[in-house]
């Protein structure tokens, strides 16, 4: 899951391993090959899929698009995140990781081939490039957005090592796991990860193999890899307000995989102080009627009045902050802004798809 991905790894610049067979002739083996001949014999699947360059840069293909792909990263090779060390400015797997030797020695080389140092952190820099040529008051107007401050941050190695993190894990078995070679297929709605025994991807693909990341909205796409994705729904930013005369906080903790439509219910805490939401929908394409019924009868259940307006209100605020998002990047044609005008516009679709009330 590369924020932008770099060069394929293939060509004149990557060295080829030769293996000389004395009945058979030459076989030129590159490390895409290596690397993957080592995943198999460590437990791994990697079946009809090949490195190449497309719409969303470089990425996973099938070597033959009428077959099937078949993609399949064993247990013992999900390394968690807190089991990798950063050492001599590379990513390397900890001493405390229940890894063998031999299952280091690949996971190391991943990262050298195609993870940290095969461009992964470069890509990331260049988010960090990109905030550094907007102009410096538009910088200082967009330090006060939650979301957009970190970009503004001097990137340090730290900074750049938990970003690249960030984008390159998945939570498996309530742990929070690295996932070579799958992570290097880009998004789009449709297939998702296979989380049994492992990590996984299966199907067949007529181009490039692609993979919905999360059911997150296009907010939380920005913050996690970097881009600009429609998606089909929309949650509030975080904010504050008051339900009667009862103070409210609505985070931003939407984390899940929905099943069913009872799981875009979110957490809600009250207290004498005030209430919370872990976070709040507010569009759904799929569901037009559901971001309001669900909230009513949060609201209703919690013994609150008057959240119909509350509601309205906070799809108000929400509206109002994209729109003054676009307004601010207006007329800046350059990279980061681009992608944050289309964060913005993405939001406001999703948003527009929320009319009537479902009963819960």
């Amino acid at each position: 899951m590369l924020l932008a991905r770099s060069a394929l790894l293939a060509g004149a610049n990557v060295r080829t391993i030769r293996f000389c067979f004395a009945m058979r002739g030459t076989v030129d083996v590159t490390p895409w090959d290596d690397l993957l001949h080592e995943f198999r014999a460590l437990g791994g699947t990697a079946d009809n899929i090949r490195l190449g360059e497309g719409e969303y840069g470089r990425g996973l293909f099938p070597v033959i698009p009428s077959l099937p792909v078949a993609l399949h990263i064993p247990e013992n090779l999900l390394i968690p995140v807190e089991d990798m060390v950063f050492i001599d400015g590379k990513l390397r797997v900890g001493p405390k990781s229940g890894a063998s030797a031999r299952e280091r020695a690949w996971l190391d080389r991943y990262q050298e081939l195609l993870g940290w140092s095969g461009g992964g952190a470069d890509s990331i820099r260049q988010m960090y490039d990109q905030a550094a040529a907007l102009p410096s008051e538009l910088r200082s107007r967009l330090a006060t957005e939650p979301f957009c401050a970190p970009l503004l941050a001097e990137p340090t190695d730290r900074l750049i090592l938990t970003r690249y993190m960030t984008a390159r894990s998945l939570t498996y078995e309530d742990k929070s796991v690295v996932i070579p070679l799958v992570e290097l297929a880009n998004h789009r709605d449709g297939v998702r990860y296979l989380c049994k025994d492992g990590v996984g991807l299966h199907g067949q693909f007529p181009g490039e193999i692609l993979v919905q990341y999360s059911d997150h909205d296009s907010l939380d796409y920005f913050l996690t890899w970097g881009f600009a994705s429609p998606r089909p729904v929309a949650f509030s930013v975080m904010m504050s307000g008051q339900i009667d005369t009862t103070p409210m906080q609505i985070q931003s903790g939407f984390a899940g995989r929905p099943a069913s439509p009872r799981d875009w219910i979110p957490q809600m805490e009250k207290s004498a102080a005030g209430g919370s939401l872990s976070f709040v929908m507010l569009g759904n394409e799929k569901f037009p009627r559901l971001a309001k019924g669900i909230f009513y009868k949060l609201m209703r259940d919690a013994g609150y009045s008057g959240y119909e307006e509350c509601f309205d209100l906070i799809q108000h605020h929400n509206r109002l902050h994209a729109l003054a998002l676009i307004k601010v990047l207006d007329g800046v044609d350059l990279p980061l802004a681009r992608t944050l005008r289309a964060v913005a516009q993405h939001r406001l679709h999703a948003m527009s798809f929320c009319f009537g009330v479902r009963e819960i």
